[in-house]
């Protein structure tokens, strides 16, 4: 039987190694995911753990522009958050690209964010096992020096990854360590190529992700690349004008950017999940984390100190993705070491 978003909760509140000893802050958007809400203030409880409810009037950036922060509750969230052990993100969007996440992290804090159905938070859940192979890939990406990444339909992107100070972000969907932040479900591990050294050409085909659009690619999409940023978006379909008219929208130059990149090690994701469930109750962790497809992003990238609201994330099927020559993922299919 299906267990309760609350006994979902208590779980996951174990994983992160919650203590009747501390306290629980949860940041909310005011009306929005009441269930989560009340759904983690019972878990705290059950452990036995103090809890506090942070809300927000409005956090979460939107698809498309007009956007501006209003930063005058983030200082007094700031405040509270930093009296609290272990903390919840439970807002719309999510605060993983915002200075609010980086300055309650880089206090020593727990950070954990949760969007997805209930039911997908059960059946993604992270474990010992998933945590060792995202370690692994991490490993994997601080040796090297160059990711390249492949496709049948003519891609060819290659990317500066030297040095130790790479930054790497590894997610297996739970936080138990200082200063850890985290989404839960996850499964997968991300790079984040020295700023303006991506070159190449992406090319999309039908059936790769869109999100936060939370669809499928019905069209192929030719992306150039240059110094980092998408140069060009071509093709005959629909979808290249799409993503074009997105980027514009912005008038802003640091939406082309290419951020991070990585692939997806969760065996128990499925591709399928757009089509199975109404997209729109998802947040699109399960594409992100499906095991051997290769993901990047556009726009945000803190370690650059680029901020904007514009971000996509782009999961890809089929992709071959090599760190010095040595392929990780061949064909879409992880490489056992």
């Amino acid at each position: 039987m299906p267990k309760t978003l609350t006994e979902n909760f208590v779980e996951q509140f174990t994983l992160c190694k919650v203590t009747a000893d501390e306290t629980v802050g949860i940041i909310a958007e005011l009306g929005q995911k009441d269930e989560y809400v009340a759904a983690a203030v019972a878990a705290a409880r059950q452990i036995g753990a103090g809890v506090l409810v942070l809300h927000a009037s409005s956090l979460s950036s939107p698809n498309l522009p007009p956007y501006a922060a209003d930063g005058r509750e983030v200082a007094p969230l700031l405040a509270a958050a930093g009296e609290c052990d272990f903390v919840v993100d439970v807002t719309v969007g999510g605060l993983i690209h915002s200075d609010v996440r980086t300055r309650i992290t880089g206090n020593g804090k727990r950070m954990l964010f949760v969007a997805e159905p209930n039911d997908v938070l059960e059946r993604l859940s992270g474990n010992a096992e998933l945590r060792s192979a995202v370690e692994a890939g991490g490993n994997r990406l601080r040796s090297g020096r160059t990711l390249r990444v492949t496709n049948p339909a003519g891609m060819d992107l290659t990317a500066d990854i030297s040095g130790e100070d790479l930054p790497i972000t590894h997610q297996w969907g739970y936080v138990d360590e200082p200063g850890r932040w985290d989404h839960w479900p996850s499964g997968f591990v991300a790079c984040f190529p020295h700023d303006r050294t991506a070159e190449g050409r992406i090319v999309l085909q039908p059936g790769d992700g869109l999100i936060p659009w939370q669809r499928y690619v019905r069209d192929t999409v030719t992306l150039e690349v240059e110094k980092g940023f998408i140069k060009s978006v071509s093709g005959n379909g629909a979808d290249a004008h799409l993503l074009n008219d997105y980027f514009e929208a912005w008038n802003d130059s640091e939406v082309w950017a290419l951020s991070h990149m990585g692939w997806g090690l969760l065996e128990r994701a499925r591709w399928s999940a757009f089509d199975v469930y109404d997209p729109r109750t998802l947040y699109g962790q399960e594409l992100r984390s499906t095991a051997g497809n290769f993901m990047w992003s556009t726009g945000s990238n803190r370690f650059a100190d680029r901020e904007t609201p514009a971000h996509l994330d782009i999961p890809m099927r089929g992709c071959t993705v090599e760190i010095d020559g040595v392929a990780v993922v061949r064909d879409g299919i992880i490489v056992a070491d």
